[in-house]
């Protein structure tokens, strides 16, 4: 009978000790005695368990996760290094750039990236870069599941950020902005403060863009001289209003007030279009497919024929509708292919559903096609 009865009171004496545990833990925290300053950091048990549990999860989670070979795409590095410079650099710190002191006091504080990088794969990055970090102030990023293009580009330029010189940051992150014309105003950037264009505004477009709006850095970004006003302006105000999906240029956008948007409509649209410099070489026989498919279309799949809205031959038919000539093949697909996902993965502006369904019936053989013939093309054409 005795044993019996240990056996019955021994599990409710552990219930109530749980009981009192969690009453005094629940106690503890209405007290208010527990410090959430900052200051007081967190214990070392606390501050290992913690790394613990989000360097396993990582792991875990991104086993799944397939890298891409194009990591060391030059493209795909400056479009990360031009993110960098802009949303990363102020908590992580760059090459000849500390990280900012108030970040230094944060608990935890954003590592040091040349040294961390190293110990993750490029599958880890890529995880953490597109889902952020609970309780680090690591954000997730924007449009994650609609561009991890963009997730990747970043992740390239992670890669070849330990040890880097700060001569190659300052080339990768702000391109043509280092030969002084940001402080020093050019002969553009007058005409464009003329027009009301801030200048720091056009500087930081300028980055990647360039202030003629061709880009840099061969392909890795898309050229914007001689675009119609309306076109741009539909571009920049979809991102803002998170309608066009794109983690680098949601957040650029959004932080500009329509009056800069229209000034900088202006401005691009006011460049002349000229030959990429260093485009890569087009497979002529894809070239003549693409021809074909942009003046005829396709039957079978229901595609109409692309020069009816984008030419060659005339200007568009409307001011909202792109100029494709002269464009970059690999933009060109990339936008292609972002639309005809399953879900759309683009978005864009008050006409972007009449691409949405057309370019959903393409294959990729298609898109390929159509890319490199527009990129053929004469960039007034």
């Amino acid at each position: 009978m005795k044993w019996r009865i240990d056996f019955f009171v021994t599990p409710l004496r552990v219930a109530l000790a749980a009981v009192a545990v969690a009453g005094g833990v629940l106690a503890f925290g209405w007290s208010g005695l527990f410090s959430v300053a900052a200051t007081s950091g967190h214990w070392p048990i606390t501050d290992w368990f913690l790394h613990y549990v989000m360097i396993n999860s990582v792991k875990t989670h991104s086993i799944a996760v397939e890298t891409p070979r194009n990591l060391d795409d030059p493209a795909l590095i400056a479009r990360g290094a031009g993110h960098y410079a802009s949303g990363c650099a102020s908590c992580h710190g760059a090459p000849g750039r500390p990280r900012n002191p108030v970040i230094r006091e944060m608990v935890p504080t954003a590592p040091d990236l040349d040294a961390k990088v190293p110990t993750w794969e490029p599958k880890h990055l890529f995880w953490i870069v597109k889902n952020g970090v609970k309780y680090a102030g690591m954000p997730a990023w924007v449009s994650a599941e609609e561009r991890e293009d963009e997730v990747w580009a970043v992740v390239a330029f992670l890669l070849k950020l330990p040890g880097m010189s700060d001569e190659t940051y300052r080339r990768l992150a702000m391109g043509q902005e280092n030969d002084g014309a940001v402080g020093g105003l050019t002969a553009l950037a007058h005409r464009a403060q003329g027009r009301g264009l801030r200048e720091d505004v056009l500087a930081d477009c300028a980055r990647c863009h360039g202030r003629d709006g061709m880009g840099r850095d061969g392909d890795a970004f898309p050229v914007i001289a001689g675009q119609s006003e309306d076109y741009i302006y539909d571009t920049l105000a979809a991102y803002a209003l998170n309608k066009r999906y794109s983690g680098v240029m949601e957040t650029a956008a959004a932080r500009l007030p329509y009056s800069d948007i229209a000034a900088l409509a202006e401005h691009y649209a006011a460049q002349p279009r000229k030959p990429v410099e260093g485009a890569k070489p087009l497979d002529p026989a894809l070239v003549a497919r693409g021809e074909k498919i942009a003046r005829e279309g396709l039957r079978d799949t229901g595609t109409p024929a692309c020069s009816s809205c984008h030419g060659p031959g005339r200007e568009t038919p409307n001011p909202a509708y792109p100029k494709l000539a002269g464009q970059h093949a690999s933009y060109l697909e990339t936008q292609l292919t972002l639309w005809e996902k399953e879900h759309d993965s683009r978005g864009g502006g008050p006409f972007s559903g009449i691409m949405r369904k057309i370019a959903f019936g393409m294959t990729e053989a298609d898109i390929k096609a159509v890319a490199a013939y527009y990129a053929s093309l004469p960039p007034g054409e």
